[in-house]
C-alpha cells in the first residue's frame, strides 16, 4: 500500500525549515527565488521529507525539486498519494 501525506502536511513542514508563512508556499513559488531559501535549508526539508515518509530521494530528485509542486510531482512519480 502506498504511503500518504498532503499538500498541507508538506507545506507546513517546508514552512518550519524555511522560515517563512505557510500562505507564501503556493505549489509554483520558486524555493530560491521567491521564498529566499538557501541550500542549506532545502537540503533539511528534503531530509526531513525523507524521514517523515520513509524514503530516499536521488541526488537528481533532490536537486531537480524547486517548488512545492515540483516536490508534490517527485513523490507521486515514486508512488506516493499526495491530497489536497
Amino acid at each position: 500500500m502506498p504511503q500518504e501525506t498532503s499538500a498541507t502536511r508538506l507545506r507546513a513542514m517546508a514552512a518550519e525549515v524555511f522560515d517563512v508563512p505557510a500562505e507564501e508556499i503556493t505549489d509554483g513559488a520558486a524555493f530560491y527565488e521567491d521564498l529566499g531559501v538557501d541550500s542549506l535549508q532545502k537540503v533539511d526539508f528534503v531530509v526531513r521529507m525523507e524521514r517523515q515518509l520513509g524514503l530516499k530521494l536521488t541526488d537528481d530528485e533532490a536537486s531537480g525539486m524547486r517548488d512545492l509542486g515540483g516536490a508534490i510531482a517527485i513523490l507521486r512519480s515514486r508512488g506516493l498519494s499526495v491530497g489536497p
